[in-house]
């Protein structure tokens, strides 16, 4: 992690990326566990398509999820940046790590009105992943635009915080796409050193009804502890049942204590830039 300074009044900036939630040390950690996330405890708190959902529509507790989170970030910014993969400070430094252990990485980055929200998320092998989930992985990666946004689905599960949060976010799975512009930048590792990034970015700011949720979310962000899934939606009885592919929890987010994004000068892209040749997925 690292460590950005202190606020005017002398409070301590947020650590890049955000702090992890430790359990046992409540009275020990300088935040207190606020401010922090933690890998879902239970991705059991998400129901899922079952695996006889096409022909009894039963949703059921999903499996863990399978894609580990690394880390999440939330920097402060009045002009949010798309595919910010590319940006040196993204996970402490540490998103393009070299190391021999470390996987791909899915990206999702939250372009907010006032920040960049950012979780990252570690891609095992193929080869290791449940069949279902590496049916459904498989086919986002080479889908289209049109296909991958018909698939991705965002299930929000508020897991303390006042009533009026609870109504807004509702437990129901939205497929983001049909209502919130993506873009996708997806850059394939080169077998070596070179780890692959997948990264989604959702863009809030250009939605009405996500920024309403939002403002509600915001105004109560001290109070809250959230738990975010992604899933591919599974549409086929071979991609059944659904699993999350991804979780993670955000406690008791104090916003004027997260760090401003630093200024970075990031080329435009081009589809170039993207190994699959999607390059500039927008809707």
């Amino acid at each position: 992690e690292i460590s950005v300074g202190f606020t005017p009044d002398g409070s301590r900036i947020l650590s890049c990326p955000l702090p992890r939630y430790h359990p046992n040390n409540d009275n020990n950690n300088h935040h207190n566990n606020t401010s922090c996330w933690s890998q879902t405890p239970r991705d059991s708190i998400f129901r899922v398509r079952g695996i006889n959902y096409l022909n009894d529509r039963i949703k059921l507790p999903s499996a863990p999820s399978v894609f580990p989170c690394r880390g999440v970030d939330v920097y402060l910014t009045d002009d949010p940046i798309r595919h910010i993969s590319r940006h040196p400070a993204m996970l402490g430094g540490k998103l393009h790590s070299n190391d021999d252990d470390t996987n791909d990485t899915f990206v999702v980055n939250f372009l907010l009105p006032f920040a960049n929200f950012v979780s990252y998320f570690s891609i095992p092998p193929i080869e290791t992943m449940p069949k279902n989930v590496a049916a459904v992985w498989t086919k986002f990666l080479a889908g289209d635009v049109e296909y991958r946004d018909a698939r991705l689905k965002l299930l929000p599960v508020v897991i303390d915080g006042p009533w009026i949060v609870k109504k807004a976010v509702g437990t129901t799975p939205a497929v983001i796409g049909q209502k919130i512009p993506l873009q996708y930048y997806f850059t394939k590792g080169d077998g070596g050193k070179r780890k692959g990034t997948y990264e989604v970015d959702v863009i809030i700011s250009a939605s009405k009804i996500a920024k309403t949720i939002l403002n509600v979310v915001k105004g109560h962000a001290k109070r809250l502890i959230i738990a975010l899934a992604f899933i591919i939606e599974a549409a086929e009885e071979s991609e059944l049942p659904e699993t999350v592919l991804c979780s993670f929890q955000l406690h008791y987010l104090h916003l004027e204590l997260c760090p401003r994004l630093p200024y970075y000068a990031l080329d435009v892209d081009t589809d170039d830039d993207d190994d699959d040749g999607n390059g500039d997925d927008e809707m």
